[in-house]
């Protein structure tokens, strides 16, 4: 609000020299980056910002896929393949059989704990503690299905480069109170 009253204030009332020519104002603090700049980030970090965002795109996918049923969405072959692709369509396809439908959401954040290799990792290994205390169970009708509210759980997940896309490849999931 401040930049436009500036603004206004410097373009008007030209007087008799003419129209006042509009001005630029920039500020020292404020960076301005030219049209087109693309920053890369070395590869490694790179690979743990894609690794990550694969982690979390395949948790959004699983909390949408289980709040539906809907364990034939092809959604989650973004985020996930190989044992973790199997591990979560098994998870849905279950409750969908037994008429469930998870409501709420687990915690998660993730962690990189290992990187192969270092300098440009085609493999990383993300450590984390869920909590699915809020992720519950219900029936179609609408009735709380899970009589213990869940907990904390240790989650490992291996995430690796394939074809140019990460994608969770191998996810375990602990007991509760382990962590």
């Amino acid at each position: 609000m401040l930049c436009a009253a500036i603004l206004l204030a410097g373009c008007g009332g030209g007087g008799a020299a003419g129209p006042a020519q509009p001005r630029t104002i920039t500020s020292a603090a404020t960076p301005v980056a030219a049209p087109n700049t693309v920053v890369s980030l070395p590869p490694a970090q790179a690979a743990a910002r894609d690794a990550l965002t694969a982690y979390h795109g395949m948790w959004e996918d699983w909390i949408a896929m289980a709040a539906t049923g809907d364990y034939q969405n092809p959604r989650l072959t973004q985020h996930a393949s190989g044992e973790a692709l199997s591990l979560i369509y098994r998870s849905v396809y279950a409750n969908k059989r037994d008429g469930l439908v998870a409501r709420g959401r687990p915690t998660f954040s993730g962690s990189i704990s290992a990187a192969e290799p270092a300098d440009n990792p085609g493999r990383i290994t993300i450590k984390d503690c869920s909590d699915g205390s809020r992720w519950l169970n219900y029936t179609l009708d609408g009735k709380l299905h899970d009589t213990e509210p869940g907990g904390r759980h240790f989650v490992q997940a291996l995430v690796v480069k394939k074809a140019g896309d990460w994608k969770v490849d191998v996810l375990v999931i602990q007991a509760i109170g382990t962590c």
